[in-house]
């Protein structure tokens, strides 16, 4: 096998990894798994336009994957301080119709021994 050849097998490798930790969530792995991947791009100088529209497909797949997922984290984060909000003030309106905001004096729960 050529260099080349190498480097793009280790690249699909590389791909059905980062598309593993995306879709697991292990996000925490896909910096040292760009690091890897920018070293063995630089190499593909002499692969076939083949090959390299394999590699873009893969690459493309991967994107809108990590896009799927940052919507869906922004999302939960959107909801989460919705909660926040919710917990803290009641939005309702007034005698007159008038959108008012009512604050709560903050979480009080009730302990019993």
């Amino acid at each position: 096998m050529t260099d080349t050849t190498n480097t793009i097998e280790s690249l699909e490798r590389l791909f059905d990894a980062e598309r593993h930790a995306i879709c697991s969530g292990t996000f925490t792995a896909l910096g040292q798994l760009a690091e890897t991947k920018e070293q063995l791009i630089t190499a593909l100088a002499d692969a076939p336009a083949e090959a390299l529209n394999r590699l873009r497909a893969r690459a493309q797949t991967n994107q809108r994957l990590l896009a799927a997922a940052q919507k869906g984290v922004r999302a939960a984060q959107a909801r989460l301080a919705m909660i926040t909000r919710a917990s803290r003030s009641l939005n309702s309106y007034d005698a007159r119709g008038k959108a008012c905001t009512v604050a709560s004096g903050g979480p009080n729960v009730e302990r019993r021994a």
